[in-house]
């Protein structure tokens, strides 16, 4: 295993440890108190004990070589690992916010004692310890960095949690008011609302997301860095966690170069992506013909309409035997007006050169 790994493994054990002793203390505080508030944020505590367990199993099988089976690695255990744990903090949650509307029904005053005191305050104090800890290791880990932030963010909703119900007791004590499960309640929708979101996160990244941009432009610009490189399209960076991430990209050279020399770049170029970002890029080579009067008036003429939603297009062909021209369009925004860009690019081409026009329309 890995020094980082190492590190992640260890940090998520002496979270553990403390989720225990703090799960245990309030749960002993919310039960002499007789406090919901409390004793659902004990059951909070507790909870995040157990899937820690599962999230060290899971980090550490993520750390794992590729094999025969598995030639990309394991790095998907960590996202599998943040899902639990998104999981188990959605169930605190839901279980949090039954015994707080129990409570509203059912109002009981709490017997609230120096120890009861004691034990949130330190809480409190321990949370914010944890999620310092959590968010420092993250920073510092390849594996396990995304399941260090998922419980950092933990600790500090935790903390949050925990100092409302601090603010509540302290209400009941000089008015009291019996908002003890109202509190319980509000406690419940933070717990959800975090759950949620990194539910939502970790699933995006299972089924397959847009790269992230300074990682996607970093790539593209280093590409573009190589000499005769004219443009670079369709590059597509697969995750497979944290540590392990796979590219391919076509990149545009003059139809003039040897294939020696492409070949050459082409080499060049995935070692300088390799150093720079450990990224394992295959690079495709698409010939530009430069002979070809009519694509250069093609190319140009494209270029010209795509630039106002800034849209690119590549792979412009001319079949003379079919009297069609192809082209692949590249656009960038989700709500680019699809329809509108595609009728203009082909009035453009005809009124050039009376083909058929195909033009294929991607997002990558």
């Amino acid at each position: 295993m890995e020094k980082r790994t190492k590190n992640a493994v260890v940090t998520l054990a002496v979270g553990l440890a403390l989720n225990i002793l703090l799960g245990v203390t309030k749960l002993v505080a919310g039960i002499l108190s007789r406090s919901a508030s409390v004793a659902s944020d004990a059951l909070n505590n507790i909870s995040d004990a157990a899937v820690s367990i599962v999230t060290i199993i899971a980090t550490a099988l993520a750390a794992r070589r590729a094999d025969h089976d598995h030639p990309f690695g394991h790095g998907r255990y960590e996202y599998i690992a943040t899902f639990v744990v998104g999981a188990g903090i959605l169930a605190v949650g839901v279980e949090a916010f039954i015994s707080g509307i129990e409570r509203i029904i059912e109002p009981v005053t709490m017997n609230i004692g120096v120890i009861v005191w004691v034990t949130l305050v330190g809480s409190i104090a321990v949370k914010g310890f944890m999620a310092v800890l959590y968010f420092t290791r993250a920073k510092m880990s390849v594996a396990g960095g995304d399941t260090l932030k998922a419980a950092a963010v933990d600790s500090v909703s935790d903390a949050a949690v925990t100092a409302v119900v601090l603010c509540c007791m302290i209400a009941e004590l000089y008015t009291g008011a019996h908002i003890d499960g109202y509190a319980s309640v509000a406690v419940a929708v933070v717990i959800v609302v975090f759950a949620v979101k990194i539910l939502k996160t970790t699933i995006s990244r299972l089924l397959g997301e847009r790269p992230d941009s300074e990682l996607y432009d970093t790539v593209r610009n280093i590409i573009l860095s190589f000499d005769n490189v004219v443009s670079v399209h369709d590059l597509i960076i697969n995750d497979y966690g944290a540590a392990t991430k796979i590219a391919e990209a076509d990149a545009e050279f003059p139809s003039s170069m040897s294939f020696v020399e492409v070949h050459s770049v082409c080499d060049g170029i995935e070692r300088e992506v390799y150093d720079q970002t450990g990224i394992r890029l295959c690079i495709h080579a698409d010939p530009i013909i430069d002979s070809d009067e009519r694509l250069m008036v093609l190319r140009k003429r494209v270029s010209e309409i795509l630039g106002a939603y800034g849209a690119t297009a590549h792979d412009i062909s001319i079949n003379d035997d079919k009297s069609c021209v192809e082209l692949d369009i590249h656009l960038p925004l989700d709500k680019s007006p699809e329809a509108e860009i595609t009728a203009q690019v082909k009035a453009s081409i005809v009124a050039y050169l009376p083909y058929d026009v195909c033009v294929n329309v991607d997002y990558i």
